[in-house]
């Protein structure tokens, strides 16, 4: 573990060398590379402790300017933001250093230490100082208490308090008892790159940063990188087909990418692996929105960026560290247009091989067409000729019931009966190829625009398989039909009383009336259960 005190890496630029070489020491799993709460919160400290001193120097400015003006100066300074650009500071510098918490207990020590001005704190002339490096010291230990497989090296050019890491004085040589040896102390960022780095010739790291940015994995992961993070509603500038500047504000799919250049390569083995840093620049050529009508265009753009990698097998792709807006090319680098010409035919190839795809599977979709009609023109058929039969046997059944109670019934069923001689006059033949040609002309449009080849062939497909669909109108109207019948036979079958079945039988048991006088009581209880006299 590489622990860096404030003074070792003050006001650090994210995109500078020296986080270079921080991320490469993270990012080869060797080492883990970390700063202390208190430490993180100096770094934002020192990059915001400006920010109101301007801000109030802008406003004194917008005094001094309404003092000569008859009228109210317009501006547009916003209001003072201070824990705005810490958290920004805090994020920046959490994604480049591990952070060890500082906990309550850590907290609590520090001070006490402090009150009291014993190392590594100090007496000032009428004051303590020094808490913030009592943190970060005891921040320090209980990592090393929590941690005990790990070695620490603490980076700090604070000699003065935290002492030379060879003799620590009291108290602290109490608080570091039986870890001295798990603890080395560097003076400098530059101890930190020879001890944990070895630098890479420049011509060697140029010749291994172009054969991998070239490879073919890392062209798509710019090319599907330039999907997800270019986009703006303003707009970007690019070069159109007639080589025309024009504005463009997303990519519609991901573009072909080619290696433009590679500039400033630095390279440093770290335990084996060697890990760089460079600046590429990418030909990007596709099918953009178009800024002002959103409609689509091909587009090319220069991408500039810097990445982090490294050349080992089986190492992730490249890490994106900074990136540029897109930029038109220049129209008199041959190299470049050279370039853009070799993407134009790969994006070419690629349509028409989607073109070819595309008639393979018109093809196909005809073929099912010519297979599938037939045998359901055949079902059709043979349906219809059922109901024919079946309506002949219910006009007559219906000729029967026109005198009887049931006829409601009989309506019912002579409105079924036009119902399907409606049906058998419109045949779904000609719905069914109204449906095909209709499918055919779409699937045939879908050549010019093969983008949408993939959508539009699983809607085709989707209606191709509704044409079944065509006759389930007919067979629930069967269905009904012959719910219909059902009761028509229980209707006509079931026994109608006649007059002698009024007559009861005298011979017949009688149910005897629970008000016979045999059966009534002789007295009736009380309310309370006891006899009644009279």
């Amino acid at each position: 573990m590489i622990i860096f005190d404030a003074n070792a890496v003050n006001l650090l630029s994210p995109e500078g060398p020296r986080a270079d070489i921080i991320r490469k020491l993270r990012q080869s799993r060797h080492h883990r590379v970390a700063v202390p709460w208190m430490v993180l919160e100096e770094l934002a400290a020192h990059q915001a402790n400006l920010y109101p001193v301007k801000h109030q120097a802008v406003l004194n400015t917008l005094e001094k300017l309404r003092a000569i003006l008859p009228w109210e100066p317009e501006n547009s300074l916003e209001p003072l933001d201070l824990e705005r650009l810490l958290d920004h500071w805090r994020k920046v510098y959490g994604e480049i250093f591990e952070v060890i918490e500082t906990s309550d207990g850590v907290i609590r020590r520090a001070f006490q230490r402090e009150a009291m001005a014993l190392p590594p704190t100090k007496r000032g002339k009428d004051h303590s100082e020094g808490g913030r490096d009592a943190a970060i010291w005891f921040s320090i230990l209980e990592f090393l208490k929590q941690n005990p497989d790990e070695h620490v090296h603490f980076v700090t050019n604070n000699s003065t308090d935290f002492s030379d890491g060879i003799g620590y004085p009291y108290p602290m040589n109490e608080d570091i008892r039986g870890m001295e040896h798990r603890l080395t102390l560097l003076q400098d960022f530059d101890q930190v790159v020879s001890q944990f780095t070895k630098e890479v010739s420049g011509t060697d790291a140029e010749a291994a940063a172009g054969e991998l940015l070239r490879s073919l994995p890392v062209r798509e992961r710019v090319s599907q990188t330039a999907v997800e993070v270019l986009s703006s509603p303003t707009g970007f500038a690019g070069l159109g087909t007639t080589d025309v500047t024009v504005e463009w504000r997303e990519w519609l799919a991901s573009p072909e990418v080619d290696l433009l250049s590679v500039t400033d390569v630095t390279g440093h083995e770290i335990e084996g692996d060697v890990w760089y840093t460079a600046k590429a620049s990418w030909l990007l050529y596709g099918l953009a929105l178009n800024g002002e009508e959103a409609s689509a265009r091909y587009v090319s753009c220069v991408w500039h960026m810097k990445v982090l990698f490294s050349t080992a097998e089986g190492d992730e792709a490249p890490t994106l560290l900074a990136t540029e807006e897109p930029l038109p090319p220049d129209t008199d680098d041959e190299p470049c247009m050279k370039i853009l010409q070799d993407l134009k035919k790969r994006v070419t190839g690629v349509a028409a091989g989607v073109k070819q795809n595309l008639l393979a599977a018109q093809s196909s979709v005809e073929r099912l067409a010519t297979e599938q009609l037939p045998p359901s023109l055949r079902e059709f058929k043979l349906a219809t000729d059922q109901w024919a039969r079946k309506l002949a046997a219910d006009r007559a059944a219906l000729q029967a019931l026109i005198d009887t109670p049931t006829t409601g019934l009989a309506q019912k069923l002579a409105a079924d009966r036009a119902a399907l001689q409606a049906l058998l006059d419109t045949t779904p033949a000609n719905k069914i190829a109204r449906q095909f040609a209709e499918n055919q002309a779409a699937l045939r449009a879908l050549i010019d625009p093969p983008s949408r080849f993939v959508r539009q062939l699983a809607e085709n497909q989707a209606a191709l398989q509704g044409l079944q669909a065509l006759l389930a109108p007919q067979m629930t109207f069967a269905q009904r039909l012959a719910d219909s019948m059902a009761k028509l036979d229980i209707a006509t079958t079931a026994p109608q009383p006649t007059a002698g079945d009024d007559a009861p039988d005298d011979n017949a048991e009688q149910p005897e009336s629970p008000g016979d006088v045999g059966d009534a009581p002789t007295q009736e209880p009380d309310a309370d259960g006891g006899d009644h006299d009279e």
